[in-house]
Order: C-alpha cells, then sequence, then structure tokens
C-alpha cells in the first residue's frame, strides 16, 4: 500500500538561491513549481511526499510538498516542489534525531546526513519530533502524524470500506472535470465520527452552509439531497483555470457503520447530462478477484431498482438538440472494484472493471458470469471487454454517455433511489464559466445552456506516460 513519506533534499549550494528564488515566486504563484534532479528513489506518485529541505550545512530549513516526477538523466528524477514554508529557526539534524525513538535514530541520521527518501513508520517519529521543535509546523504535518494513524485505526473495517469507497467516488469525479487530485491528501479525521469522507477535508462545509449554494436550487435533483439527514459540501477549482469549478455533495441516511456503500452521480452542467457509477468491492479468491452475488440478494435488487428507474426515463420525450446528442443514454455504470483499501495518503483511483448496466445484462443473459459450480461471479477472466479508468473518464468527461436533456430532470428520483438503500451519494456537479463576451453565445441552445463556454475539454490532468508503466 502506497505511504506518505518525506524526501530529505540537501540543495547544492550552487542551486540554493535559484531555489529559494522559486520558492518565493511559489508563495504568489500556487502553481509555480520548483525542481531539482536527485537519485531515483521508490515512492508511488499517488502518495504524499513531504520534502524537508536543508539550505544551510547541518540543519533542515525549509518545508515544502513534494511530487515524484519524471526521468530527469541515468539515474535520476524530477523532485517536484510547492508551498515551501521556511521554519523559524533552523532545525540542527542532531536535535531532531535525539527527539524521535531510539529504535529510529540511527536510520534517520543516515538520511538526514546523505539524503533521500525516509521511511513511513520513521517519517510519523520525525512529525511529531518537527511539531516539538516548531509549533507553526503542527497544522501542516498534523496528517501525517502517529495520532492521525490510530484514530484511523480505531475505524471499523466496514467504515474504512465505505470511506474508501467514497473517497474513490470524490477521486473518480475529480478526474472526469479534469481537476488534479490534490486535496484529497489532505485529510484527517473529525473529533466525532464522520458520516462521509468529504467531512474530513479542511474546506468541507456541513449541511448548514450547504443551503446557501444558491446555483445548486437549479440543478435537477438539488432538492432530494437536500432531504437526506447527513451532507456536506465542498467546491474544487481547476488550479490552471479557476472559473472551472466542480462542487461535490456527499449525502446518506445513515451512519457511516451502517452504510452499504457508495454511488457517484456525476452531472454534467453544460450537456445537461448525469452518469451514476455503483461501486462493488471484488474479494481475492486464489490468484484472481471475484465479485459473487446470489439471484434474489442486495445487488440484484439494486440492479432491479435501476432498471425501474430506467423504465422512467425512457418515457422522458426524445432530445434532438446536438447538445443532448449520446453514444448511449444509459447513465448507469458497474465499477468492480480488485481491491479496496482506505489509505487517506493515496490520491490513486481503484484498479477494477468498468462494465455499462447493459453489458453486464448482456453477459449475465448469455451465461458468461456463470462459475463452474454455477454461482454468479464477475471476474477480469470472465467478462471480456471492459472499460478501464482513463477509457470511462473520457466518455463521461465529453458527455458522451449519460442521460439527455430531458432525462435529466428525472434526477431527484435516481438520488432518492440511492438514499433509500442505504448507499451514500457523491454528487459531483461540473460547472463552467460565463462567456466574455456575446460572440460566444449559444441564444438556441435547449434549457438556456447559452451561459456556457462551448470550448471545453475537460481532460484528465494527468495522464499514464511510459515511466508510469515501468514503475508499476
Amino acid at each position: 500500500m502506497a505511504a506518505a513519506s518525506a524526501y530529505v533534499l540537501h540543495v547544492p549550494e550552487a542551486r540554493r538561491e535559484i531555489i529559494l528564488d522559486r520558492a518565493e515566486e511559489n508563495r504568489y504563484f500556487p502553481g509555480a513549481t520548483a525542481a531539482e534532479p536527485v537519485d531515483r528513489f521508490s515512492h508511488g506518485r499517488n502518495a504524499a511526499l513531504v520534502v524537508l529541505a536543508s539550505f544551510r550545512d547541518g540543519a533542515i530549513t525549509h518545508i515544502a510538498n513534494g511530487r515524484k516526477g519524471a526521468s530527469a538523466g541515468t539515474g535520476l528524477v524530477r523532485l517536484n516542489m510547492t508551498d515551501f514554508q521556511r521554519f523559524d529557526r533552523p532545525l540542527p539534524i542532531e536535535d531532531l534525531v535525539g527527539l524521535v525513538p531510539p529504535r529510529f535514530r540511527s536510520p534517520l541520521r543516515r538520511v538526514l546526513n546523505s539524503g533521500g527518501l525516509i521511511p513511513p513508520k520513521t517519517f510519523r517519529a520525525v512529525v511529531d519530533a518537527l511539531t516539538q521543535l516548531d509549533a507553526s509546523l503542527a497544522s501542516r504535518l498534523a496528517r501525517f502524524s502517529e495520532r492521525r494513524a490510530e484514530a484511523i485505526r480505531r475505524f471499523t473495517h466496514k467504515e474504512r470500506t465505505n470511506l474508501a469507497i467514497q473517497k474513490e467516488s470524490l477521486g473518480l469525479a475529480l478526474d472526469i472535470a479534469g481537476m488534479p487530485r490534490e486535496e484529497i491528501l489532505s485529510w484527517s479525521p473529525t473529533p466525532d465520527k464522520p458520516a462521509s469522507f468529504l467531512e474530513g477535508l479542511p474546506a468541507a462545509r456541513v449541511r448548514e452552509d450547504v443551503m446557501i449554494i444558491k446555483d445548486f436550487t437549479s440543478v435537477p435533483g438539488f432538492e432530494a439531497v437536500g432531504e437526506a439527514t447527513s451532507v456536506a459540501a465542498m467546491t474544487f477549482e481547476n488550479p490552471q483555470d479557476r472559473r472551472l469549478k466542480l462542487t461535490v455533495l456527499m449525502a446518506n441516511r445513515l451512519p457511516l457503520e451502517e452504510q452499504t456503500g457508495a454511488d457517484l452521480i456525476y452531472y454534467n452542467e453544460f450537456y445537461r447530462a448525469f452518469v451514476l457509477v455503483q461501486y462493488k468491492a471484488m474479494a481475492k479468491i486464489g490468484d484472481e478477484a471475484e465479485f459473487r452475488w446470489r439471484d434474489g440478494d442486495q445487488f440484484a435488487k439494486e440492479i432491479e431498482r435501476m432498471d425501474a428507474l430506467l423504465t422512467e426515463l425512457a418515457q422522458c420525450a426524445p432530445d434532438h438538440a446536438p447538445e443532448g446528442f449520446r453514444l448511449c443514454t444509459n447513465p448507469f455504470f458497474l465499477k468492480f472494484c480488485s481491491r479496496v483499501v482506505f489509505n487517506p495518503d493515496d490520491k490513486g483511483l481503484f484498479s477494477g472493471i468498468y462494465l455499462p448496466l447493459d453489458l453486464w445484462k448482456c453477459l449475465h443473459a448469455n451465461g458468461r458470469l456463470k462459475g463452474p459450480q454455477g454461482g454468479n461471479v464477475v471476474s477480469f477472466g470472465n467478462v471480456g471487454r471492459k472499460l478501464s479508468n482513463t477509457e470511462f473518464i473520457e466518455l463521461v468527461a465529453n458527455s458522451w454517455v449519460g442521460t439527455t436533456i430531458p432525462q435529466s430532470t428525472e434526477l431527484a428520483k435516481v438520488i432518492r433511489a440511492v438514499l433509500e438503500s442505504g448507499r451514500t451519494v457523491t454528487f459531483a456537479v461540473k460547472h463552467l464559466p460565463a462567456p466574455d463576451d456575446a460572440e460566444e453565445r449559444n441564444p438556441t441552445a435547449p434549457l438556456d445552456v447559452s451561459s456556457l463556454r462551448f470550448d471545453d475539454d475537460p481532460r484528465p490532468d494527468d495522464w499514464l506516460d511510459l515511466e508510469d508503466v515501468v514503475e508499476s
């Protein structure tokens, strides 16, 4: 499992002024990144990384957010850094070593003197030591502390599974909207047990504040979200274009320990299209991950509920507007996740299988999902064609699949059905900016989409490259 860690960077004297100038620029331009080539190290790109930087011999002077980048030459890799913070005073290496438990001192001294990656368990001890030496670091490092790790361990298996799937639904919504997933890494347990993953993010708002989101009153289905017992909301911005926003609400009617899973409902405000993704955890059977169900069980009832909703959507008037064109108007998708583990220090998505509901029904009707003993089973081996994360995101981001504009007016029924099943609704709405001038308007677009831009290309910002494939 990917774990948060820290990289100790000894900045060469000839590079110190250059990096510090870039760090100062980063204070006023958050997107600015300082980078330094370092020896290749093993750390997942989706896992949280802190940089402890030394601009003075024998001491740590700065802290920054880090990210392992692309190759910087043979045996080298880029260490990307943002959000630099200078310590109140330089922290001598020996002072830091002296504050960690004895079993960590020797390996920590070695890394601090030579540079490189601090092991995850040692890192948690370093976090406690750093906050003792510099109180200003407490809030920034709280999510890496041993106290936080212990709070996570107190969640039951079912609670961790529910939080994991909710986190996954949020990450997928951000990817579809073309926004980075870094804010997921800021999650920490709340003093009281949360009802949803969103409540653990610093910028999230609870139910009382959700009601002030005036723009949401015109979004189909919003009234159904407001009927939930627990609601949390958060708005994310695209750092490359802050006019582009994604508002996410997590709503449910049951406490965390009683929830039966989570569904993502993603709504594209421009195309007036929504899709729904229901998550299912696979179990490891031998060398293969499988999902099994019985006729008439909870999963079968959820499929029946989707079919009933599809019957209602089919009664909507045809949509002949170009903005309403879809390759497929069935908005329901199933994601079977091969491994569901709650790790708030990893912003990546679960590997798994996306199946359009129509394809799942076709496979089931043709007997493809029957195991050797006649049971029902979904596995990587028996589904044949399937959608990957990247393929699914492309289809949904550009609304090639999903409801037509008239069908989207029935969104409240879908949300109510999910809430009644005991699952958490992750309702993500992508907003687009108003046009800058009259030439960008389209006064003939249906349902008053004329105030929205047509030049949007909402693609994921973090494409898989060759090095990612090699390292995985």
